[in-house]
Protein backbone atom coordinates (compact mmCIF):
# COMPACT_ATOMS: atom_id res chain seq x y z
CA UNK A 1 0.00 0.00 0.00
CA UNK A 2 1.39 3.28 -1.13
CA UNK A 3 1.05 6.27 1.17
CA UNK A 4 1.28 9.99 0.15
CA UNK A 5 4.39 11.79 1.08
CA UNK A 6 4.57 12.66 4.64
CA UNK A 7 5.03 16.39 3.97
CA UNK A 8 1.48 16.58 2.36
CA UNK A 9 2.68 18.04 -1.04
CA UNK A 10 1.12 16.79 -4.31
CA UNK A 11 3.28 14.75 -6.60
CA UNK A 12 4.69 16.99 -9.32
CA UNK A 13 4.27 16.08 -12.98
CA UNK A 14 7.38 16.63 -15.00
CA UNK A 15 6.97 19.61 -17.34
CA UNK A 16 8.57 17.77 -20.24
CA UNK A 17 5.98 15.00 -20.27
CA UNK A 18 2.84 15.78 -22.32
CA UNK A 19 -0.63 15.30 -20.99
CA UNK A 20 -2.62 12.32 -22.23
CA UNK A 21 -4.99 14.65 -24.22
CA UNK A 22 -2.26 16.45 -26.08
CA UNK A 23 -0.03 13.49 -26.60
CA UNK A 24 -2.38 12.00 -29.17
CA UNK A 25 -2.65 15.18 -31.41
CA UNK A 26 0.26 15.73 -33.79
CA UNK A 27 1.84 19.16 -33.82
CA UNK A 28 1.28 20.94 -37.23
CA UNK A 29 4.42 22.08 -38.90
CA UNK A 30 5.11 25.82 -38.93
CA UNK A 31 4.77 27.13 -42.51
CA UNK A 32 6.22 30.47 -43.39
CA UNK A 33 5.12 32.19 -46.56
CA UNK A 34 6.80 35.13 -48.17
CA UNK A 35 4.68 37.58 -50.19
CA UNK A 36 5.92 40.67 -51.95
CA UNK A 37 3.64 43.72 -51.83
CA UNK A 38 3.59 45.96 -54.92
CA UNK A 39 4.57 49.63 -54.48
CA UNK A 40 1.20 50.70 -55.95
CA UNK A 41 -0.67 48.73 -53.29
CA UNK A 42 1.45 50.22 -50.54
CA UNK A 43 0.87 53.72 -51.89
CA UNK A 44 -2.90 53.17 -52.10
CA UNK A 45 -2.96 51.67 -48.59
CA UNK A 46 -1.06 54.67 -47.28
CA UNK A 47 -3.40 57.07 -49.01
CA UNK A 48 -6.49 55.27 -47.75
CA UNK A 49 -5.11 55.25 -44.21
CA UNK A 50 -4.51 59.00 -44.30
CA UNK A 51 -7.91 59.82 -45.82
CA UNK A 52 -9.82 57.33 -43.66
CA UNK A 53 -11.12 55.27 -46.59
CA UNK A 54 -9.91 51.93 -45.25
CA UNK A 55 -12.85 49.57 -45.01
CA UNK A 56 -14.97 51.23 -47.72
CA UNK A 57 -16.47 49.10 -50.46
CA UNK A 58 -14.74 49.36 -53.77
CA UNK A 59 -15.53 48.28 -57.27
CA UNK A 60 -13.12 46.08 -59.05
CA UNK A 61 -11.16 48.04 -61.63
CA UNK A 62 -9.74 46.00 -64.44
CA UNK A 63 -7.33 47.48 -66.93
CA UNK A 64 -8.56 47.82 -70.52
CA UNK A 65 -6.11 46.95 -73.21
CA UNK A 66 -5.22 49.78 -75.57
CA UNK A 67 -6.79 48.33 -78.72
CA UNK A 68 -10.18 47.98 -77.01
CA UNK A 69 -10.07 51.63 -75.92
CA UNK A 70 -9.36 52.69 -79.51
CA UNK A 71 -12.18 50.49 -80.79
CA UNK A 72 -14.67 52.16 -78.45
CA UNK A 73 -13.50 55.61 -79.50
CA UNK A 74 -13.85 54.80 -83.18
CA UNK A 75 -17.26 53.27 -82.57
CA UNK A 76 -18.51 56.38 -80.75
CA UNK A 77 -17.05 58.89 -83.24
CA UNK A 78 -19.92 58.68 -85.82
CA UNK A 79 -22.54 59.11 -83.10
CA UNK A 80 -20.70 62.13 -81.68
CA UNK A 81 -20.41 63.69 -85.14
CA UNK A 82 -24.10 63.07 -85.83
CA UNK A 83 -25.06 64.70 -82.53
CA UNK A 84 -22.83 67.69 -83.29
CA UNK A 85 -24.29 68.06 -86.79
CA UNK A 86 -27.85 67.90 -85.44
CA UNK A 87 -27.05 70.52 -82.81
CA UNK A 88 -25.54 72.90 -85.37
CA UNK A 89 -28.46 72.28 -87.75
CA UNK A 90 -31.02 73.15 -85.10
CA UNK A 91 -29.10 76.21 -83.88
CA UNK A 92 -28.68 77.43 -87.48
CA UNK A 93 -32.38 77.46 -88.26
CA UNK A 94 -33.74 80.79 -89.42
CA UNK A 95 -36.06 82.81 -87.26
CA UNK A 96 -39.13 82.16 -89.45
CA UNK A 97 -41.67 84.58 -90.90
CA UNK A 98 -44.04 86.76 -88.91
CA UNK A 99 -46.94 88.90 -90.12
CA UNK A 100 -45.87 92.46 -89.41
CA UNK A 101 -48.98 94.20 -90.80
CA UNK A 102 -52.05 93.68 -92.96
CA UNK A 103 -54.24 96.20 -94.76
CA UNK A 104 -57.66 95.83 -96.28
CA UNK A 105 -60.51 93.38 -95.80
CA UNK A 106 -61.27 89.96 -97.13
CA UNK A 107 -59.11 86.88 -97.04
CA UNK A 108 -55.78 85.78 -98.43
CA UNK A 109 -55.20 82.39 -99.98
CA UNK A 110 -52.35 80.28 -98.55
CA UNK A 111 -51.71 77.07 -100.49
CA UNK A 112 -55.35 77.08 -101.56
CA UNK A 113 -56.75 77.68 -98.06
CA UNK A 114 -58.76 80.83 -97.36
CA UNK A 115 -57.38 82.80 -94.39
CA UNK A 116 -59.06 86.04 -93.19
CA UNK A 117 -56.67 88.99 -93.15
CA UNK A 118 -58.00 89.93 -89.72
CA UNK A 119 -56.71 86.62 -88.32
CA UNK A 120 -53.01 87.47 -88.26
CA UNK A 121 -52.19 84.59 -85.92
CA UNK A 122 -53.60 81.97 -88.27
CA UNK A 123 -52.06 83.68 -91.27
CA UNK A 124 -48.64 83.64 -89.62
CA UNK A 125 -49.03 79.99 -88.65
CA UNK A 126 -49.66 78.99 -92.27
CA UNK A 127 -46.95 81.13 -93.85
CA UNK A 128 -44.01 78.73 -93.88
CA UNK A 129 -41.13 78.51 -96.38
CA UNK A 130 -42.48 77.34 -99.72
CA UNK A 131 -46.06 78.46 -98.99
CA UNK A 132 -47.86 80.22 -101.86
CA UNK A 133 -49.56 83.42 -100.75
CA UNK A 134 -52.20 85.21 -102.85
CA UNK A 135 -53.31 88.67 -101.66
CA UNK A 136 -56.77 89.88 -102.71
CA UNK A 137 -57.53 93.18 -104.43
CA UNK A 138 -57.45 96.21 -102.16
CA UNK A 139 -55.30 94.45 -99.52
CA UNK A 140 -51.65 94.18 -98.50
CA UNK A 141 -49.59 91.82 -96.32
CA UNK A 142 -46.23 92.68 -94.81
CA UNK A 143 -43.94 89.86 -93.68
CA UNK A 144 -40.77 90.12 -91.63
CA UNK A 145 -38.00 87.97 -90.21
CA UNK A 146 -35.34 88.87 -87.67
CA UNK A 147 -32.84 87.59 -90.23
CA UNK A 148 -33.01 91.17 -91.54
CA UNK A 149 -35.63 90.92 -94.27
CA UNK A 150 -39.05 92.54 -94.80
CA UNK A 151 -41.33 91.80 -97.77
CA UNK A 152 -44.41 93.84 -98.64
CA UNK A 153 -46.84 91.80 -100.77
CA UNK A 154 -49.26 94.10 -102.58
CA UNK A 155 -52.81 93.53 -103.85
CA UNK A 156 -53.27 90.96 -106.61
CA UNK A 157 -49.86 89.33 -106.01
CA UNK A 158 -49.02 85.65 -105.93
CA UNK A 159 -45.81 85.10 -103.94
CA UNK A 160 -43.97 81.93 -102.93
CA UNK A 161 -42.20 82.46 -99.61
CA UNK A 162 -38.49 81.74 -99.37
CA UNK A 163 -36.89 80.17 -96.34
CA UNK A 164 -35.35 82.60 -93.90
CA UNK A 165 -31.52 82.74 -93.96
CA UNK A 166 -29.73 80.67 -91.33
CA UNK A 167 -27.31 82.12 -88.81
CA UNK A 168 -24.16 80.52 -90.29
CA UNK A 169 -25.22 78.03 -92.95
CA UNK A 170 -28.00 78.04 -95.56
CA UNK A 171 -27.53 81.75 -96.20
CA UNK A 172 -28.90 81.49 -99.77
CA UNK A 173 -32.70 81.36 -100.04
CA UNK A 174 -35.12 81.40 -102.97
CA UNK A 175 -38.65 82.72 -103.47
CA UNK A 176 -40.84 83.45 -106.48
CA UNK A 177 -43.25 86.10 -107.78
CA UNK A 178 -45.78 84.73 -110.29
CA UNK A 179 -47.89 87.87 -110.68
CA UNK A 180 -48.28 91.26 -109.03
CA UNK A 181 -45.65 93.21 -107.07
CA UNK A 182 -43.55 92.84 -103.95
CA UNK A 183 -41.29 95.37 -102.24
CA UNK A 184 -38.23 94.16 -100.34
CA UNK A 185 -35.92 95.87 -97.88
CA UNK A 186 -33.05 94.42 -95.88
CA UNK A 187 -31.16 95.33 -92.69
CA UNK A 188 -27.79 94.66 -91.03
CA UNK A 189 -28.77 91.10 -90.01
CA UNK A 190 -29.08 90.19 -93.70
CA UNK A 191 -25.40 90.95 -94.38
CA UNK A 192 -23.72 88.00 -96.11
CA UNK A 193 -27.03 86.40 -97.12
CA UNK A 194 -28.53 86.17 -100.61
CA UNK A 195 -32.16 86.17 -101.71
CA UNK A 196 -33.01 84.90 -105.17
CA UNK A 197 -36.40 85.78 -106.63
CA UNK A 198 -37.72 84.00 -109.72
CA UNK A 199 -40.39 85.42 -112.00
CA UNK A 200 -41.81 83.82 -115.18
CA UNK A 201 -39.08 85.46 -117.30
CA UNK A 202 -36.42 86.88 -114.95
CA UNK A 203 -34.03 86.05 -112.12
CA UNK A 204 -33.27 88.59 -109.39
CA UNK A 205 -30.46 88.34 -106.80
CA UNK A 206 -30.65 90.48 -103.67
CA UNK A 207 -27.65 90.95 -101.37
CA UNK A 208 -28.71 93.99 -99.34
CA UNK A 209 -30.94 96.69 -100.73
CA UNK A 210 -34.43 98.12 -101.15
CA UNK A 211 -36.24 97.20 -104.37
CA UNK A 212 -39.51 96.35 -106.08
CA UNK A 213 -40.17 93.33 -108.30
CA UNK A 214 -43.16 93.91 -110.60
CA UNK A 215 -44.67 91.24 -112.86
CA UNK A 216 -46.55 92.84 -115.76
CA UNK A 217 -48.15 91.46 -118.94
CA UNK A 218 -45.05 92.35 -121.00
CA UNK A 219 -42.45 91.09 -118.56
CA UNK A 220 -40.71 91.81 -115.23
CA UNK A 221 -39.59 95.23 -114.01
CA UNK A 222 -37.08 95.58 -111.15
CA UNK A 223 -36.78 99.04 -109.55
CA UNK A 224 -33.84 99.63 -107.19
CA UNK A 225 -34.19 102.33 -104.54
CA UNK A 226 -30.86 101.72 -102.78
CA UNK A 227 -28.02 99.24 -102.99
CA UNK A 228 -27.26 97.03 -105.99
CA UNK A 229 -29.37 94.18 -107.41
CA UNK A 230 -28.47 91.65 -110.11
CA UNK A 231 -31.14 91.10 -112.77
CA UNK A 232 -31.22 88.95 -115.89
CA UNK A 233 -33.42 86.87 -118.14
CA UNK A 234 -33.85 83.29 -117.00
CA UNK A 235 -30.95 81.18 -118.20
CA UNK A 236 -28.99 84.22 -119.37
CA UNK A 237 -26.34 86.47 -117.83
CA UNK A 238 -27.20 88.87 -115.02
CA UNK A 239 -26.45 92.58 -114.87
CA UNK A 240 -25.99 94.79 -111.82
CA UNK A 241 -28.65 97.46 -111.35
CA UNK A 242 -27.63 100.33 -109.08
CA UNK A 243 -29.83 102.53 -106.90
CA UNK A 244 -32.06 104.94 -108.79
CA UNK A 245 -32.26 102.61 -111.80
CA UNK A 246 -34.57 99.94 -113.19
CA UNK A 247 -34.25 96.98 -115.52
CA UNK A 248 -37.07 95.48 -117.55
CA UNK A 249 -36.89 91.87 -118.79
CA UNK A 250 -39.33 91.22 -121.65
CA UNK A 251 -41.14 87.92 -122.09
CA UNK A 252 -41.09 88.03 -125.91
CA UNK A 253 -37.35 87.57 -126.36
CA UNK A 254 -36.37 91.21 -126.73
CA UNK A 255 -33.17 92.23 -124.91
CA UNK A 256 -33.63 93.72 -121.43
CA UNK A 257 -34.05 97.45 -121.12
CA UNK A 258 -32.42 99.73 -118.51
CA UNK A 259 -33.64 103.17 -117.46
CA UNK A 260 -34.20 105.39 -114.44
CA UNK A 261 -36.39 104.19 -111.57
CA UNK A 262 -40.13 104.83 -111.95
CA UNK A 263 -41.08 107.94 -109.98
CA UNK A 264 -44.04 106.26 -108.26
CA UNK A 265 -41.85 103.38 -107.11
CA UNK A 266 -39.16 105.76 -105.93
CA UNK A 267 -41.73 107.41 -103.65
CA UNK A 268 -43.32 104.20 -102.38
CA UNK A 269 -40.01 102.45 -101.79
CA UNK A 270 -38.69 105.49 -99.90
CA UNK A 271 -41.73 105.50 -97.60
CA UNK A 272 -41.47 101.74 -97.10
CA UNK A 273 -37.78 101.90 -96.22
CA UNK A 274 -38.18 104.83 -93.81
CA UNK A 275 -41.06 103.17 -91.96
CA UNK A 276 -39.09 99.95 -91.34
CA UNK A 277 -35.53 101.20 -90.89
CA UNK A 278 -35.75 101.30 -87.08
CA UNK A 279 -37.16 97.77 -86.84
CA UNK A 280 -34.40 96.37 -89.05
CA UNK A 281 -31.71 98.08 -87.01
CA UNK A 282 -33.15 96.67 -83.78
CA UNK A 283 -33.21 93.19 -85.32
CA UNK A 284 -29.45 93.34 -85.97
CA UNK A 285 -27.39 90.81 -83.94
Amino acid sequence: MNLPPCDGAAAAVPASEPSPATAAAPTPPLIRRSRRVSPAFRERLKRDFVTGRIGERRSLELPVVWHRRLAWRFALAPAALALLAATVWMADRGAGWTVMATQGDGAAMVDGARVPLASREELGRRLRPGARLSVPAGAEVELATTAGLIVQVTAGTEFTLPATPGRWLRRRVTGAVRMGEIRVTTGPAFAGARLRLDTPEAEVEVTGTTLAVICEPAGTCVCVYEGVVKVGARGAGMEAVANGRRRFVFNDGRPPESAGIRPIENTKLGMFRDSRRGWLERAAP
